[in-house]
């Protein structure tokens, strides 16, 4: 009888759950591993672009989101302090001529918490932009994008929906492949 009751008796509720977390724990590292680390959703991917209007780093002309609806639009989001910024530099250039010179597109930079002294001087230095800059001095305009790092850059299509999202600086192939996404490559 006491054989048979040392059998009836329940396994103690820390075993399941020692039992359960030995198998869970793998399963979602491997579940983890899959995933690509360096990807950060996005809030604002799949919405309208948010309406702003800026100071120009340079001019008189005000930024705005009003006068840029009706063409897909690249906004990148920069800084005089970001070294990847440095590197991103003469590819924006390029890509500022290309849209200048087949008007597929427009180009916009967003010079995001900076001074503008600091900022006229890394143009004068790295060379200047082929297209407006606005300054977000307080950084109101990256939080409504939800820009956390330098630089960061948006696609948005002709109807003002942003489409993509590049976070870090750009390259050849990130450029082309979200061109294409937002209508502006023939």
């Amino acid at each position: 009888m006491t054989m048979l009751a040392a059998q009836k008796r329940p396994i103690p509720r820390w075993k399941w759950l020692l039992g359960a977390a030995v198998v869970a724990i793998p399963l979602l590292l491997g579940i983890g591993l899959t995933k690509d680390p360096s990807f950060i959703p996005s809030m604002i991917v799949g919405r309208s672009l948010p309406s702003f209007s800026l100071e120009p780093l340079a001019g008189t002309e005000q930024v705005a989101s009003e006068k840029l609806l009706g063409k897909p639009l690249v906004i990148n989001f920069w800084a005089s302090w970001c070294v990847s910024c440095r590197d991103e530099h003469p590819l924006l250039v390029q890509l500022g001529d290309r849209a200048e010179l087949f008007d597929e597109f427009d180009i916009i930079g967003i010079n995001y918490r900076d001074s503008p002294v600091a900022a006229a001087q890394f143009l004068d230095r790295q060379g200047h932009f082929p297209y407006p800059s606005g300054q977000d001095k307080r950084g109101r305009l990256g939080i409504d994008f939800g820009v956390y790092g330098m630089p960061e850059t948006f696609f948005v299509d002709a109807e003002g929906v942003v489409q993509a999202r590049q976070v870090g600086p750009l390259t050849p192939q990130a450029i082309e492949q979200n061109l294409k996404l937002i209508g502006a490559v023939r």
